[in-house]
């Protein structure tokens, strides 16, 4: 289950997929696109370090957000931790393992081979369109 039954778990849960969404992509897409621009600002790679640290000493002491369970916060939390340059910046072995956890999940792997095989149709769509 995606969202504990149990109203705590719920609550953390919930806390969890804000702090992902608000906390950590928020610092980390903006730093992505400077990267990808050659642009480098001291004080947004301190503040990407400072959260991605915060969230590596969380995740060494536990292998998923909220108790001994998979939620949805691990989903979100993981998706946002995946991100090539993300992982490429530093050494957060706990980070790496958990963004692993997930995503060799076999429910990960098969909903990431169906978005793929979406893209694949769509883009064939497209070159048959522009060569006709």
């Amino acid at each position: 289950m995606l969202i504990p039954a149990d109203p705590k778990a719920e609550i953390e849960v919930l806390q969890w997929i804000m702090a992902a969404l608000n906390s950590i992509e928020m610092v980390t897409m903006p730093w992505v696109v400077l990267t990808w621009s050659d642009e480098e600002f001291a004080g947004i790679t301190g503040w990407l370090d400072k959260r991605l640290a915060q969230i590596e000493a969380v995740l060494a002491g536990r292998e998923w957000l909220v108790g001994d369970t998979f939620t949805a916060a691990d989903l979100i939390m993981a998706d946002v931790l995946r991100v090539d340059l993300v992982r490429k910046h530093g050494d957060r072995q706990a980070s790496e393992a958990y963004v692993r956890r997930v995503t060799d999940r076999p429910a990960f792997r098969k909903a990431h081979a169906d978005q793929l095989a979406h893209f694949a149709v769509a883009d064939a769509n497209r070159e048959e369109k522009s060569d006709g």
